[in-house]
């Protein structure tokens, strides 16, 4: 299978890697990256794409490729996920797959053209462990209906520093920090409701990172990740991003269920935690801490599972479920009977909750998504 990227940044050459230790017959053929920061990583583990391209145009011109892996910073996703429908090919798409309400009609558009099996996506969560034991005890009604969820995500300061710096503080490029970082979130629990968000509000702003909060001394515990590729900059609390560093959104789903989520990026000892209250029981746990554990509704353990992933010691790669991502998306490559846990249309609609979120978020409203639905919705069908 060969492969082409357009953006070879960290992530990109790291998923590349992980396709190649469950397919050896993956090769990773050329890319487009005027900076391509991934390339230390690639030759670490001796591999980098033997050819360069200045434009996307001229190596699909000149390559016979069976993927093309977009990786190039958000903002730019849906023209280069365009040349490649055009081009036939498959695409895997890094998330978010595209950063406004404008670019996901336009993504719409297409995938009624081509058809949403020709786009994969990068939305690690749904592959993770956690998820499918999730999906499993809930297929088995083991907790009854989805009443309500607490959930959170949150980051270290050295991570949080990272967005302060890289081009994602910016949301004309990133779309933001909800969207950015934490749509993998929004589509778990879409997941876990098996249904759509209805109504939602939000509230955040950047206070963690601000130069009052200068520590004093070095910044080395903020600037461990040492940054390099296009737009980077030094400045961590006199950074001139425009993302949040911290926000609380509340939704209700269709099914009636409701959810609150919290993230942060300068929390010191991180955790995404969630809690999953149900008519029957629940179930909790942390992908970070690595835990996962259910109770029935008179707090019978039903199931308690232990990862491994204390803070400081968790499996790379998502907790474990690159890898996992990996494995399921190269068979379904294979066999095309495979059915994957999540698809472009789920990527889509986490993303416009995201984006939602930070309507209300700006606006102080409370957000219904009726009319969006139905507009996505006529455009897909």
């Amino acid at each position: 299978m060969k492969i082409g990227a357009i953006g070879f940044g960290s992530r990109t050459a790291h998923v590349y890697h992980e396709f190649s230790k469950v397919n050896s017959n993956c090769q990773m053929v050329a890319y487009v990256d005027p900076m391509p920061i991934g390339k230390d990583y690639a030759e670490k583990n001796n591999f980098f794409p033997s050819a360069q391209y200045s434009n996307l145009k001229d190596m699909l011109n000149n390559e016979k490729l069976d993927l093309l892996m977009v990786g190039s910073p958000n903002h730019l996703h849906l023209e280069h996920i365009k040349e490649g429908l055009e081009s036939g090919l498959k695409i895997f798409a890094e998330k978010p797959i595209v950063i406004n309400e404008d670019q996901t009609f336009e993504l719409a558009k297409l995938i009624k053209k081509f058809g949403k099996d020709k786009i994969i996506v990068g939305l690690v969560l749904r592959y993770s462990q956690q998820a499918r034991t999730v999906r499993d005890l809930l297929k088995k009604n083991k907790i009854g209906d989805v009443i309500s969820i607490e959930g959170s995500e949150h980051i270290v300061p050295s991570h949080g520093a990272f967005f302060m710096r890289n081009w994602r503080r910016k949301e004309k490029y990133s779309g933001g920090f909800m969207l950015e970082k934490c749509c993998h979130d929004i589509d778990f629990y879409s997941m876990i409701t098996n249904c759509r968000p209805i109504k939602l509000a939000s509230f955040g702003s950047r206070r963690a990172f601000i130069p009052k909060n200068l520590p004093e001394g070095s910044l080395e515990d903020y600037t461990k990740d040492r940054l390099k590729g296009w737009e980077a900059k030094t400045n961590v609390f006199d950074s001139d991003a425009d993302i949040v560093d911290h926000q609380v959104a509340i939704i209700e789903y269709a099914s009636g269920a409701v959810l609150s989520f919290h993230t942060n990026m300068k929390v010191p000892d991180e955790f995404r935690r969630f809690a999953i209250m149900g008519s029957k029981g629940m179930i909790e746990g942390d992908f970070v801490r690595g835990f996962l554990k259910a109770h029935d509704e008179k707090n019978n353990m039903i199931i308690n599972e232990d990862y491994g992933a204390a803070f400081g010691k968790e499996i790379k790669g998502h907790y474990g479920a690159d890898s996992l991502m990996a494995k399921d998306i190269n068979e379904h490559l294979i066999n095309n009977k495979t059915k994957l846990p999540v698809g472009v249309i789920e990527c889509m609609e986490a993303g416009i909750v995201a984006m939602k979120i930070d309507e209300a978020r700006n606006t102080g409203k409370v957000i219904d998504l009726s009319e969006t639905w139905n507009k996505f919705d006529n455009l897909l069908n």
